[in-house]
């Protein structure tokens, strides 16, 4: 019987803790190794020696060998420059951080994490401001270290210019005529507004500071999860945080009060300049509709349960809800310092 091709696979955590042993500098093996989640890419807990740490495999197709080295050199860079970040665990043969791993769909690229120590942040109820607050001074302190970096090799291009070229193709095929001819015009909206503003900040960024991937034990924080990382806007990437907490939001208070307090927070650290600032919510759209397209594209692995139809048309009712910003000023511009 011909065994069928594999989309995505899940490695029995017995054979890969066998697989990795020794593998790791200052690690003779692990004495644990569990299933963590599973999503753009997959992670693994493994335990040695009483600490904790994160095996992230990339799926097959997301990131070339290449870039998963380029992004373990920015990190090491990042770090190099004060910053708290889950560093990689380096290979004891001396080449570098990443290994592959044989799985029946491809070689995948894999990388050990230290631990991030802490959680996330959470953004509902009477402590949400204040943790938005916090986390903009942190997402502030990552984008000056960040500063003066030069554009690493190998990083996928998401953040440039041609951001919106594949959402136009993979969104608009899944829309009805109606819908599509609306979707395509607030692209080609967004599109001429970014190209037509002169001067936008352009430097190296996390690329997905999407409310996570920080982790804060008390008011230290870890940022982890560069995956993302990219040259390009960094008005992009500052609006990550508003991407995050409207993702389940629509507009109103509770959103203008988060979002205007991590810009506070953000700019008692690092200044924003005007032409990023008044960018912003062009930019929150920008990252709406890139995030839909990876949630549609990625879809034969986790399902039509999670990204179909009714998927589709939450994102056209916030697209519609949101898009007025472009014409309106919102409120939570107002906290310009």
């Amino acid at each position: 019987m011909q065994m069928l091709r594999a989309a995505h696979s899940i490695f029995d955590t017995e054979a890969l803790r066998t697989r990795l042993s020794g593998l790791f500098e200052g690690l003779s093996g692990f004495e644990a190794c569990r299933f963590f989640r599973s999503f753009v890419n997959d992670t693994y807990q493994l335990e040695a020696g009483g600490r904790l740490y994160y095996l992230r495999v990339y799926q097959a197709g997301w990131r070339t060998l290449a870039q998963a080295r380029s992004e373990m050199a920015l990190i090491e860079a990042v770090a190099a420059r004060g910053a708290h970040v889950a560093r990689p665990v380096a290979l004891h043969d001396g080449n570098g951080f990443v290994l592959e791993l044989e799985a029946p769909e491809a070689l995948r690229p894999a990388v050990l994490f230290e631990e991030a120590p802490g959680a996330d942040l959470v953004f509902h109820g009477a402590g949400g401001p204040k943790n938005a607050d916090l986390y903009g001074r942190v997402a502030a302190g990552l984008h000056l270290a960040l500063d003066g970096l030069p554009a690493f090799s190998d990083r996928p291009g998401w953040l440039g210019p041609d951001v919106l070229d594949r959402p136009l193709q993979v969104i608009g095929a899944l829309l009805a005529p109606e819908s599509r001819a609306t979707f395509e015009q607030t692209v080609r909206r967004l599109h001429d507004l970014i190209a037509s503003t002169p001067g936008l900040t352009m430097a190296m960024c996390h690329g997905d500071l999407n409310t996570s991937n920080l982790h804060f034990d008390g008011e230290t924080a870890t940022v982890l999860d560069f995956d993302c990382a990219a040259w390009g806007w960094r008005a992009n990437d500052i609006s990550g945080f508003a991407r995050g907490v409207t993702l389940f939001r629509y507009p109103g208070d509770e959103a203008t009060n988060l979002i205007s307090s991590f810009l506070r927070g953000y700019q008692d650290v690092r200044r924003i300049p005007e032409v990023d600032y008044e960018a912003l919510p062009a930019f929150l759209l920008t990252q709406r509709i890139w995030l839909t397209a990876v949630h549609l594209e990625g879809r034969h692995r986790w399902g039509l349960s999670s990204f179909g139809p009714a998927y589709l048309q939450r994102f056209c009712e916030w697209l519609a809800a949101w898009s007025p910003i472009l014409d309106k000023r919102p409120g939570w511009l107002a906290a310009r310092i």
